[in-house]
């Protein structure tokens, strides 16, 4: 399932990328997406739903190994249950590989993050990412996110 989202996700990619003519990683795009980001990352350990929803596309899609793929009433449902279970006290990104085609910026890298739960011990989480942000009316948005969270050692 994960190498089939892949393989999708790179051909609409290269199709965006052929439709424009080139490849750009422009200073305001890349700016842009990190704001973002940033948006994002903070809406998450401040527990502001509304904003961590804003930054969601309307037809976003949530892709986890072994699990079907999540359409944007699934994906807005998780992110409401996971704010309303958890508080985010950590969560660190470091960013591996970005790239911006069309209106299109795949963001590639690890995280690191602590849920507390209202109910039980903190959870320590921690993988790989790929978010693909789309150029919107209102800035760039979270079109596909997928994760892959790694073994604990």
């Amino acid at each position: 399932m994960k190498s089939i989202a892949t393989g999708v996700l790179l051909i609409v990619l290269a199709t965006q990328a052929c439709r424009r003519g080139a490849v750009a990683d422009s200073a305001a795009d890349r700016d842009a997406v990190n704001a973002a980001l940033e948006r994002y990352r903070q809406a998450w350990l401040k527990g502001d739903t509304a904003m961590a929803l804003h930054q969601l596309s309307g037809d976003v899609r949530f892709l986890f190994p072994g699990s079907p793929d999540m359409d944007s009433a699934a994906v807005h449902a998780l992110v409401i249950e996971e704010m309303a279970t958890y508080r985010i006290p950590s969560l660190t990104l470091t960013r591996a590989d970005f790239f911006i085609a069309g209106d299109h910026a795949v963001d590639v890298g690890t995280y690191d993050e602590i849920q507390a739960s209202k109910t039980r011990a903190p959870i320590h989480g921690a993988g790989l990412y790929m978010t693909v942000w789309r150029r919107e009316p209102g800035g760039g948005r979270i079109w596909r996110f997928m994760i892959n969270e790694l073994p604990r050692s």
